[in-house]
């Protein structure tokens, strides 16, 4: 019997594998940014912790639908992120987990992502 806070969508992994995030859990970190985002005064900067917070929330609440089977893109057809912009961001993900760009290439050619 699973527990009355699990999530339904955490079952049947298509690749099999433990579930990256708890998906109420991120939505929640996501509606956590969103509050402190919007207590930020106009015209101050938002402080780095503050979008590492959201990043943080966004990549795993992304990765964990990506890994139960929703593909979709990640940036809006309106609002295209430059390239450059997506290898900065990829390389200082990588960096930041210790994940080099052959173990990446080995595992989307043994996960089919």
């Amino acid at each position: 019997m699973s527990s009355p806070d699990a999530d339904p969508r955490a079952a049947d992994l298509p690749e099999g594998g433990e579930v990256l995030a708890h998906i109420p859990d991120e939505e929640a970190a996501m509606r956590a940014f969103a509050k402190r985002i919007a207590e930020v005064p106009e015209g101050e900067p938002i402080p780095n912790e503050i979008v590492q917070e959201g990043f943080t929330a966004m990549v795993r609440l992304y990765s964990v639908k990506f890994q139960l089977g929703e593909r979709w893109e990640p940036f809006t057809e309106d609002s295209m992120v430059p390239a450059t912009s997506a290898m900065i961001m990829c390389t200082t993900m990588m960096r930041a987990v210790n994940v080099e760009v052959f173990e990446l290439g080995m595992w989307q050619s043994w996960s089919g992502a």
